[in-house]
């Protein structure tokens, strides 16, 4: 089911990225990079930060406490965080959400 969390233009007005609370309990990292549109835990699998700085190369989403890294397409953790080297990053992957934009909102599926 398809639910509006966010005006675009809120988006845009934040460069491009934010972590929102959608419920009472779960926070979504929404971006929007190179016209495509992205979703996923807003929540570092680490230590619980809340996710906002995407990297340079525009693939990833960086938690700002520790520096892990998780691919915007997957969820996927491709950089541990830098105190915990040996992080299992195979098991620290977050959820990923389908997203779209409709009429000047981005939507979510959150089922």
């Amino acid at each position: 089911m398809w639910r509006k969390v966010l005006g675009l233009k809120a988006l845009e007005n934040n460069n491009g990225s934010v972590s929102i609370r959608v419920n009472s309990d779960e926070i979504i990292f929404i971006a929007k990079v190179n016209n495509k549109l992205y979703a996923m835990s807003g929540v570092c699998s680490h230590l619980k930060c809340i996710l906002g700085n995407i990297s340079e190369d525009k693939k990833h989403v960086i938690c700002p406490c520790h520096n892990a890294e998780f691919e915007l397409d997957t969820g996927k953790m491709v950089a541990p965080p830098f105190i915990a080297k040996d992080a299992p990053m195979d098991k620290l992957g977050l959820k990923i959400y389908s997203v779209r934009e409709e009429n000047g909102f981005i939507e979510l599926d959150l089922n």
